[in-house]
């Protein structure tokens, strides 16, 4: 579940850093305060608590240890002192102090309607081109109105680029809910939804949604990404990845297919309408039902099974390329030569203009980036070593 910062593969095959764990938990929406034994004391650390460290015993000050590898190293207290030591020395992997790390629950739930993911080998270049050469392009360029910055941005994107940034839905098994949501599903969809109703009312989302509409007889990005806008295929993909969850496969939908799907609308209680996609995943002999959650800036009603056309629904290609442009640093756009229009852009893309949780979203999808440029640049362990 934890598919950022360093692809699984990688993981299992040389460990990970201790800077793209603080990566990784942050890409979660967990808030983390990171130390390395340089940054901080013994004293620091005596009074923490953090996994796998189990429990912490004042009177003898030491501490349990629940190691993740389990099957070769048992829970065993050790004197605190010498756990600070054995802490207290340079990985060699990085040529960094190791350290401890406090994770902990946000204030709210993490609305993560957007994620960006290194699980396909493209997103190297991806985050190269969004980080380091679109500053360049708008620099070489000499560019006229905001629909010629659009035009240059996103028609020079790499392809495989719907591989990079993904909307989030919740998955569960169907016999676990039928046609109620809990309290805890009915607020996560919820702050979804809310942060795609205020993504489209952005003055970037017009004129993305335009640049989309006049291109889509030509332009590759329309035939790399209109798949992604097919809520039925969508939900297919997304069922056969939940089942492999569910499963205990770590999200692997090998083996999984998805011999039908249901898109269907109905009041989950009482309240408004839910958009839900039941699907029925086959693997061998068994077979699981899986529901997706959509998050729906609409009310627009639809139901019955089968393909839908209902724009604005559920996250399409227009939002979430204005969610990517909202996210890019804002110095890509300094290189923009005519100050009038500048100043224009830096209306539309400043999260200053955002509401809080609209800009909690961008915010946290720009750390994404950046963290993700990091890794690609071999920085990342150099530049998390602060506390954030």
């Amino acid at each position: 579940m934890l598919d950022c910062c360093e692809p699984l593969e990688k993981v299992k095959a040389k460990g990970i850093s201790f800077g793209k764990v603080i990566c990784l938990a942050h890409c979660a929406g967990a808030k983390v305060r990171a130390f390395r034994t340089n940054q901080s004391s013994i004293d620091d650390f005596r009074t923490g608590h953090f996994s796998p460290i189990g429990g912490y015993h004042a009177g003898k000050d030491m501490a349990l240890i629940l190691d993740v590898a389990r099957f070769k190293y048992p829970p065993h207290w050790v004197p605190l002192r010498l756990l600070w030591e054995a802490m207290d020395t340079v990985d060699e992997a990085t040529g960094f102090q190791r350290g401890f790390m406090l994770i902990s629950k946000l204030h709210r739930a993490p609305s993560l309607l957007y994620t960006l993911s290194c699980k396909h080998e493209s997103w190297v270049s991806i985050a190269r081109y969004l980080v380091d050469d679109v500053p360049l392009l708008l620099k070489s360029e000499d560019v006229k109105d905001i629909k010629h910055v659009i035009s240059i941005v996103l028609s020079s994107l790499p392809s495989n680029f719907a591989e990079f940034i993904k909307w989030v839905a919740e998955v569960r098994r169907h016999e676990d809910g039928g046609q109620s949501l809990s309290q805890e599903e009915k607020g996560r969809l919820s702050v979804k939804e809310e942060v795609l109703k205020q993504v489209q009312e952005t003055g970037l989302y017009k004129y993305v949604t335009d640049f989309l509409s006049s291109e889509k007889s030509c332009c590759r990005i329309i035939t790399t990404s209109s798949h992604e806008d097919n809520l039925p295929d969508i939900a297919a993909s997304v069922c056969c990845q939940g089942a492999g969850f569910l499963a205990g496969r770590s999200g692997s939908s090998n083996g999984f297919c998805c011999r039908e799907t249901c898109v269907k609308c109905f009041k989950a209680n009482g309240d408004k309408s839910i958009t839900v996609v039941s699907g029925t995943v086959v693997n061998g002999d068994s077979e699981q039902g899986v529901d997706v959650l959509v998050p729906s800036s609409q009310t627009k009603s639809c139901c019955g099974c089968g393909p839908i056309n209902c724009t604005g629904m559920h996250p399409a290609s227009n939002d979430v390329l204005t969610a990517l442009l909202l996210a890019l640093p804002l110095e890509t756009w300094s290189g923009i030569k005519e100050e009038k229009l500048l100043r224009e852009i830096y209306s539309l893309v400043s999260t200053e203009n955002l509401s809080s949780l609209l800009q909690e979203e961008v915010l946290h999808l720009r750390g994404q980036l950046l963290i993700l440029k990091r890794c690609q640049d071999n920085k990342v362990d150099e530049d998390l070593g602060a506390p954030f």
